[in-house]
C-alpha cells in the first residue's frame, strides 16, 4: 500500500493541515506526511537497506516509529517488529534480519521541526545467516503470556485487510481522533487502531508509557473519539475521571476477561461504549461487539465475528466442568480468518510445523455458548491441573471466585510443585474499591463457591496491581514464579 497516496487522497488544502499525527513532542500534518516518508526512504537507501532486505525494528509509540512502520509497508520490506529494549528484555535479532533499526525516544531530540531520521539508528546484524526472505511480510512476537514467545508471520496485504475490518466495525473516519496508548509494536495497537486510523484519514495521538496525568492532559487538547486501551488503563481513567466525558465514540479494550462492573461504570462515565475485542497476534481482530450493543452483550460475549471470519466451538470432555456448572455448549474456540497469519518461523526463518497455515486455527481459548448463540470466553484450554484425581480448569476457578462481591479480578496459576491435593495452585486477587479482606478471608469464602479439591492452596491480595506484559495481558509466568519461589 502506498501511504503517500493515502495522505494525499484523504484530505486536501486546509483540511490536510488540520489532520495530524502527534506523539506529544512532535506533530506532523497529513499534508507534510509524504515528505516524512520520503526522508525515511532516503535514510533506508543510504543504510544499504534495499526493498528485498528484512530488518528488525525496535519500535516505540513515537512519530518517528509510526512513519518508519509506514515507510517499510510502502516499500514492501519484510520486517520483525519488537518493543523497545528499554521496556522489555531485548530479544536476539532473528538471524534472517540483515539490519536492526532502533527508534529513539522523542524526548531525546531537540524540539523544532520534525525530521524522522534524527530519531533512527541502524546497525548490521553480525549473526545474519544470509537467508533471503519473501517480500512484504510482517513478523510479530507472541506475548508469551502462558508459554514461549514465537514469531508469527503475516502478509502486508492480509494485515491491511484486517485493518479494514476494524474500520468497518468501529466506525473509523476522517473525522475520527484516535488515541493509541498501547504499543504499536504489537498487533493490537498496530493492526486494530494505528493502520485503520491512517487508512481512514483520522488524526492520531501516540502515547508512550502513558499515565493518568499524561492522558488527562493530552485528552484535554486532543479531544479523542476512539481509544484502544488495556483494561488497566480503563481502570486508571475511571479513578481519575471526576466528570462524564461526552466526546468518545468508542473505547476498545482487549487482552483479558473484564468484569461487568467495569463496563457498567464506563457506560455511566464515558459516552463511548466500552467494547472488549477478541483477537490474537495470529488472528488480529477476530470478533467484537458494536458500541451500541447492550451492556449484557458487551460485558459477557465476544460479539459478532469480523467480516469474513467464522467461529466454532470444538467440544471438550464433560469432566472438564466444575461441579454444578451448566451451559448449552463448551469447547475450544476455533477460527477461520481470511486475514489471519501464515504460520510460525524460528529465529533462522525456518517454518515451524505446518506451513503455510490454512483453514481453521485452534485458539487455545475455552468458550461457552449462550442460549442466544453468542459465545463467552471462560479461559484457556490448556490451563488445567490434576487435583485429587479431578481435572480442574484454572479459568473456571477464576470465574467462580470473581462472583465474590469483594473481588474485581482474579488470576489463578499453577506451581511446579505438588502437595497432597495434587499440583499446587495459588490465586492472586484485586479487591474492589472499599473492600478490606486479606488472603485468608478470601480463601475461607472459596469453600462456599468451589469443590474442596478446587480451592486454591494460597490466596494473595494484590494491592499494587497485577503484573502485565506490554500487550496488556496478565504476566502469568511471573505470578507462577512467585509461587514456585
Amino acid at each position: 500500500m502506498v501511504f503517500s497516496e493515502i495522505f494525499g487522497r484523504t484530505c486536501d488544502g486546509d483540511d490536510a493541515r488540520s489532520r495530524i499525527i502527534t506523539d506529544g513532542q512532535f506533530s506532523c500534518s497529513y499534508a507534510d506526511a509524504p515528505t516524512a516518508l520520503k526522508q525515511i526512504e532516503i535514510f533506508l537507501t543510504e543504510q544499504g537497506i534495499d526493498r528485498d532486505v528484512c530488518v528488525a525494528v525496535e519500535c516505540i509509540n513515537s512519530l518517528a516509529g509510526a512513519f518508519l512502520i509506514l515507510a517499510l509497508f510502502q516499500r514492501g520490506n519484510s520486517f520483525v517488529l519488537t518493543p523497545s529494549s528499554q521496556d522489555a528484555e531485548l530479544k536476539p535479532t532473528p538471524h534472517f534480519c540483515r539490519h536492526r533499526l532502533r527508534v529513539l525516544p522523542a524526548e531525546s531530540a531537540d524540539s523544532g521541526k520534525f525530521s524522522p531520521v534524527t530519531h533512527l539508528r541502524s546497525e548490521r546484524n553480525m549473526l545474519f545467516n544470509g537467508r533471503s526472505t519473501p517480500p512484504s511480510k510482517l513478523y510479530l512476537r507472541t506475548s508469551g503470556s502462558i508459554g514461549i514467545s514465537k514469531l508469527v508471520v503475516h502478509s502486508h496485504e492480509k494485515l491491511l485487510g484486517n485493518a479494514a475490518n476494524c474500520i468497518s466495525r468501529y466506525g473509523f473516519s476522517a473525522a475520527s481522533r484516535a488515541v493509541i496508548p498501547v504499543p504499536i509494536a504489537h498487533m493490537y495497537g498496530l493492526g486494530a487502531e494505528f493502520l485503520p486510523a491512517v487508512m481512514s484519514g483520522a488524526s492520531i495521538d501516540l502515547q508512550e508509557k502513558t499515565n493518568l496525568l499524561k492522558y488527562l492532559s493530552r485528552e484535554k487538547h486532543f479531544r479523542p473519539t476512539i481509544v484502544f486501551a488495556t483494561p488497566a488503563i480503563c481502570e486508571m481513567l475511571l479513578v481519575g475521571y471526576k466528570t462524564p466525558r461526552s466526546n468518545y465514540h468508542v473505547f476498545v479494550t482487549s487482552g483479558q476477561r473484564i468484569g461487568e462492573n467495569l463496563f457498567r461504570n464506563f457506560d455511566s462515565m464515558v459516552s463511548g461504549r466500552l467494547v472488549n475485542q477478541y483477537g490474537s497476534t495470529e488472528l488480529g481482530a477476530a470478533a467484537g461487539c458494536l458500541p451500541g450493543d447492550a451492556l449484557e452483550l458487551r460485558a459477557t460475549t465476544i460479539g459478532a465475528p469480523m467480516p469474513g471470519v467464522q467461529l466454532r466451538l470444538d467440544p471438550l470432555p464433560a469432566e472438564d466442568w466444575l461441579d454444578g456448572e451448566t451451559g448449552i455448549g463448551k469447547g475450544e474456540l476455533c477460527c477461520d480468518h481470511p486475514c489471519g497469519f501464515e504460520g510460525y518461523v524460528d529465529e533462522d526463518g525456518e517454518w515451524i510445523g505446518k506451513a503455510p497455515h490454512t483453514g481453521w486455527y485452534r485458539t487455545g481459548d475455552v468458550g461457552m455458548t449462550q442460549s442466544d448463540g453468542s459465545i463467552v470466553i471462560v479461559g484457556r484450554a490448556a490451563a488445567g491441573v490434576n487435583r485429587r484425581g479431578y481435572l480442574v480448569s484454572l479459568s473456571d476457578i477464576e470465574r467462580r471466585m470473581e462472583k465474590l462481591p469483594a473481588l474485581s479480578e482474579v488470576v489463578v496459576v499453577a506451581a511446579a510443585v505438588e502437595n497432597k491435593q495434587g499440583q499446587r495452585i495459588a490465586a492472586f486477587c484485586v479487591l474492589r474499591q472499599g473492600s478490606d479482606l486479606d488472603g485468608t478471608q478470601v480463601r475461607r469464602q472459596c469453600f462456599d463457591l468451589l469443590p474442596h479439591y478446587a480451592v486454591p492452596d494460597e490466596v494473595h491480595v494484590v494491592t499494587a496491581g497485577l503484573p502485565l506484559l506490554p500487550s496488556g495481558k496478565v504476566d502469568r509466568r511471573s505470578l507462577a514464579a512467585l509461587v514456585d519461589g
